[in-house]
């Protein structure tokens, strides 16, 4: 029996013994929130009907989704053909592009940081399969694209690789534009950001993965949370 067949069985009958999931708090007129959770069903876990495979990516995200971490393939590992037919530049072939040079990269964002006294510039450290890479977003890319920087897991960005001897000969990239970095389980369609205050943002960024998780199956769903510094938060 193929590997991904036995393990999809494996993750149907897990559904019966999975622990309660914490629900989103809620809040009663004139009250304190209130919190609760939502049990697993006590069951006899049935046979698993006859189900297809996992392919590699709906194995990352089975153990994102259970685990919290992979040890299989790296979510960009499993883009990396779209990345190349788009023109993205590996990580760890940063140091052989000249200083100057427009590159296009993609990742997983590990940590974001907007520190107070940096005029409105944020930072941004992306991961591949191979290692990492610094963005650094201006306050005009930033307002105009905040909503890819602020919620995406996965993104993909336009600039100029800088390599300054001030800053010891460390790559960064200039960003011009970022947006979302298309998953294969995630359904292409036209979003309009009306831009809404950035407190407003924080807090659905913040309550999506919780939304999602009751109902949704894509990344964004299971992705690691990001550290975020200064004005930013934990996803």
């Amino acid at each position: 029996v193929a590997p991904g067949r036995c393990r999809r069985a494996a993750l149907w009958g897990l559904g019966g013994a999975a622990p309660g999931m914490r629900l989103r708090s809620t809040r009663v007129r004139g009250g304190p929130r209130e919190h609760g959770t939502q049990l697993a069903l006590g069951l006899e876990a049935p046979a698993a009907p006859e189900l297809p495979g996992l392919s590699a990516w709906d194995g990352m995200i089975a153990d994102y989704a259970t685990t919290g971490v992979t040890a299989a393939a790296h979510p960009i590992a499993l883009l990396r053909g779209a990345l190349d037919a788009q023109g993205a530049t590996a990580a760890a072939a940063l140091g052989k592009v000249r200083h100057g040079a427009q590159v296009r990269v993609g990742g997983l964002v590990v940590a974001r940081q907007r520190p107070g006294t940096a005029q409105g510039i944020v930072f941004m450290l992306l991961e591949d399969e191979g290692g990492t890479v610094n963005l650094i977003i201006p306050p005009d890319v930033y307002d105009r694209d905040r909503l890819a920087v602020r919620t995406e897991p996965l993104v993909v960005a336009e600039g100029r690789l800088e390599r300054l001897p001030a800053g010891g000969g460390q790559v960064n990239v200039l960003v011009r534009r970022v947006g979302a970095l298309e998953a294969p389980d995630r359904p292409l369609a036209e979003i309009k950001d009306f831009s809404p205050d950035l407190a407003e943002l924080e807090r659905n960024a913040a309550e999506r993965p919780a939304a999602a998780a009751a109902g949704g199956g894509d990344f964004r769903a299971v992705a690691p949370p990001v550290m975020s510094f200064a004005q930013g938060r934990r996803r």
